[in-house]
């Protein structure tokens, strides 16, 4: 298979806490409507997403609110949640390759960013 993505990724170890959404996608408002809170690690991030392991179970198509740091800079970046499972017994690419994060939660969140960041360096990662 070849890759489709459209920036690079990197990985990466960046704590990290979000706001949820739940209900039906299509009335879902980031500005009116109330979140649910989640924490996690962001293990793998590019220009434009990235993915989270942790413990919080969410849906995908969902809205996401981001709050991170990176140098010292707070970063909070809105999102869609593309796809999201389990880790363990998991036969996908994504499961098995961060299947060594399982003891940092047991499942894995995909995010796209609404907008990607455009003076992204990836030296600001490590």
């Amino acid at each position: 298979m070849s890759e489709q993505r459209k920036f690079p990724r990197y990985s990466c170890s960046i704590k990290t806490k979000f706001e949820y959404f739940t209900g039906n996608p299509d009335e879902v408002k980031i500005e009116t409507s109330v979140a649910e809170k989640g924490k996690g690690l962001i293990i793998d991030f590019s220009r434009a997403g990235v993915l989270i392991t942790g413990n919080t179970r969410v849906a995908a198509g969902m809205p996401i609110i981001l709050n991170f740091e990176l140098v010292k800079q707070k970063m909070r970046i809105t999102g869609q949640i593309v796809r999201t499972g389990m880790l363990a017994n998991n036969p996908s690419e994504v499961a098995r390759k961060f299947s060594m994060f399982s003891n940092r939660g047991d499942s894995y969140i995909a995010v796209e960013f609404n907008e990607p960041i455009e003076d992204f360096d990836p030296e600001k990662l490590k």
